[in-house]
């Protein structure tokens, strides 16, 4: 179907949809990796590209990371191997998740609705504040955001189309799910369809149309192998991963077992506030649209094949299940946006009438192609101070031309991983006063970077030898470059 044959307000969609993946890629090059979440993973994928080990992530050399499963790492180290290591090339697959996740979705409701409830979709996800924000970002969330729709797309297929090569995408995506979050991927998939399924007694058509036996098979076959390697490489990953992780942070909001950071303790039901910044704008433009429709809903929740009931548990059930928590964050609330984003899509298509040719869709989605443009305005302007990550600091060290064995060392509490990114693991770091005179010993022209009110915790003779060659205001901290200037040691004449 030609462009032009589209009514006005699906043109007008398109390219709304096509502005926001400009400014998306725009986004992957431009704006620095960010700590600590972000830098840190996209650290660890450079870890596994440099020391070749695809089993085990690294949280530092010789500590391993057990707080995830590999598939974001995999994807990410892959596109830093084609491309360079670069916050572009590993964010890309984080994109291409998200397209992905926006096909899957399309494709969903186009089978089942028709092009224009599809547009509708694809514009409520695409420009959600979450999706969009997560859509090229280093973290674990994309890759199990599109495993779990994989999951959910391929299972309604599977049963309200008796496709069977579906039902095998379906326990497929249960197996990378595993492999993208662990069984938490499991979880969000199950919890709708055993609903769904309970609700409209559909148990029969539960065993026919899903081939259980090797799909079940399927699914441990791309799974259990890495996790078999992975607890045979560093034993207590999977004490760790499955009951800290899955058991004692989800039950604990106090939970004092984690190795790579803190519990974030949260009330109990702040998914439920969390989620309406996830979906904005439209969870401002769906409560409008309920103040306008809502006398229409008994006649519009007509359900004769249970797809809105469907859609109703997709969305609802991730809530509810992290309800229970009292241990979460914002991103928590991603695998319910395409839920939500399709079953918002298919009332409003509902409710439209004969007016096809006129919508405030593509306006309401613009509003989220304008945040990231002002979000891309303020990196240009001002992102070096207001964003927290190192890269202008490792880039004036880079420029001081130090030589390969010479050391980088923050002397802080806090590691900075975006520094370890973009000096490709050069830094170290460390506040032990022994610890720092060893790895300076023997290395002129070596660099420190500090605080300014960590200066005075120098070591006074440490003091004595570094210069100031650099500072520069990140957030609220005032970062200090010093340069050794303690001549070499003479070489032996031979």
């Amino acid at each position: 179907m030609k462009l032009s044959t589209l009514p006005r307000w699906q043109q007008c969609g398109i390219a709304v949809l096509l502005l926001l993946l400009l400014l998306r890629l725009i986004g992957l090059w431009t704006i620095p990796l960010t700590d600590t979440t972000e830098a840190r993973y996209g650290e660890i994928a450079r870890k596994m590209l440099e020391t070749g080990n695809w089993v085990t992530l690294w949280h530092d050399y010789g500590i391993p990371f057990w707080a995830k499963p590999p598939l974001s790492s995999w994807l990410s180290a892959a596109g830093m191997a084609l491309f360079g290591v670069n916050e572009a090339a590993a964010r890309l697959p984080s994109l291409l998740l998200a397209i992905a996740t926006l096909g899957l979705c399309a494709h969903l409701i186009l089978r089942r609705s028709g092009r224009e409830a599809a547009m509708a979709a694809a514009l409520i996800l695409a420009s959600s504040l979450l999706f969009l924000g997560a859509a090229g970002t280093v973290m674990t969330d994309p890759a199990l955001l599109f495993c779990v729709t994989l999951s959910q797309a391929a299972f309604w297929h599977a049963i309200a189309r008796g496709s069977r090569g579906w039902g095998y995408v379906f326990f497929a995506g249960l197996g990378l799910g595993l492999l993208a979050k662990g069984p938490l991927a499991v979880v969000l998939v199950g919890m709708p369809i055993f609903f769904w399924v309970l609700l409209r007694n559909q148990w029969l058509a539960l065993w026919r149309k899903l081939p259980w036996i090797r799909g079940t098979l399927l699914m441990f076959a791309i799974a259990a192998p890495w996790y078999a390697l992975a607890e045979l490489r560093t034993p207590g990953f999977l004490d760790y991963f499955i009951m800290g992780e899955h058991v004692s942070r989800f039950l604990d909001s106090g939970w004092k077992g984690d190795k790579y950071g803190f519990a974030h303790a949260t009330p109990r039901g702040m998914i439920w506030l969390y989620t309406l910044g996830a979906i904005f704008p439209w969870s401002v433009a769906m409560l409008a649209w309920l103040a306008r429709h809502g006398a229409k809903l008994p006649r519009l929740r007509r359900d004769d094949d249970g797809w809105l009931l469907y859609l109703a548990l997709w969305t609802l059930m991730t809530l509810l299940f992290f309800s229970l928590s009292g241990n979460i964050i914002f991103p928590y609330s991603l695998p319910m946006l395409p839920g939500c984003a399709l079953l918002f899509a298919e009332l409003w298509h509902r409710a439209r009438g004969g007016d096809a040719k006129r919508s405030a869709l593509p306006g309401i989605a613009a509003i989220g192609a304008l945040l990231m443009l002002a979000l891309l305005a303020f990196n240009h302007y001002d992102g070096n101070r207001y964003l927290r990550t190192q890269k202008q600091v490792v880039a004036a060290w880079q420029a001081q031309q130090p030589s390969a064995d010479s050391a980088l060392i923050y002397w802080s509490g806090r590691r900075e991983f975006s520094a370890e990114f973009y000096s490709h693991g050069r830094v170290r770091t460390t506040q032990d006063p022994q610890q720092l005179r060893a790895w300076l010993a023997g290395k002129a022209g070596s660099f420190i970077v500090c605080d300014v009110n960590d200066l005075e915790r120098l070591p006074a003779d440490v003091r004595a030898r570094f210069t100031e060659r650099a500072r520069f205001n990140i957030m609220s901290d005032t970062m200090l470059l010093l340069a050794d200037t303690a001549p070499a040691a003479p070489t032996e004449a031979h």
